[in-house]
């Protein structure tokens, strides 16, 4: 009777009051999130720490995205960070040759024929290259191999901006001179060709791994 006293005055005195299980222990731990895992078709660049897709057409891996690591002589469009998040940096081509991660390289004029004969080497190789979104005049492609080549412009060489939605251009490690090769694709077609640029002009990087 007197333990029945005593428990009615204890919670008179201290209401609610729990004698739950394990409410109250110093040894509980506190839950961390898991670190994010980079996936087998990713590539993360332990230099700034930026995450690539990867894609692997015909005998060569490259970057599904633009490259976007800041170095001298690489630019935002516009000078406007939110488009490098998107679009990815435009590098002049002394920029270009180094600024791939290590184990990947600037693309060759071969490696870009061997992206280009995967196309389909004809007028619509384009159709298989760009996205399905972004380009200007309803000419996105259906991006079938993945390679996801988005409109992201270019800086010329008098340091201003232009052809957003229009154009992508990619360096090639081939030079001429004080020029060198730039594929390119365009909402005009959907060709995918090559022609020759100064190397102070601004275009995107794609980066390919090593053989």
């Amino acid at each position: 009777m007197r333990y029945l006293v005593f428990f009615l005055l204890f919670f008179i005195a201290f209401p609610g009051t729990s004698f739950a299980k394990g409410v109250g222990k110093s040894s509980a731990k506190a839950k961390t999130a898991p670190a994010k895992k980079v996936r087998a078709n990713e590539f993360k660049d332990k230099r700034d720490k930026q995450t690539y897709r990867l894609v692997a057409i015909d005998d060569r891996v490259w970057f599904a995205d633009n490259l976007n690591f800041a170095t001298e002589g690489s630019y935002c469009l516009k000078d406007e960070p939110d488009n490098c998040m998107a679009y990815g940096r435009l590098y002049t081509w002394q920029a270009a040759a180094t600024a791939c991660p290590e184990g990947f390289r600037l693309p060759s004029q071969a490696d870009f024929e061997s992206l280009w004969t995967a196309a389909g080497a004809d007028f619509n190789a384009g159709y298989l290259l760009k996205t399905d979104y972004d380009w200007a005049g309803k000419t996105n492609g259906n991006d079938t191999l993945k390679f996801s080549a988005m409109p992201a412009g270019n800086r010329f060489d008098d340091e201003t901006y232009g052809n957003l939605y229009k154009f992508a251009f990619f360096w090639s490690a081939d030079e001429e001179g004080t020029s060198a090769h730039v594929w390119y694709l365009t909402n005009k077609s959907m060709a995918f060709s090559y022609m020759t640029k100064p190397k102070n002009f601004g275009f995107s990087v794609r980066c390919v791994k090593n053989q």
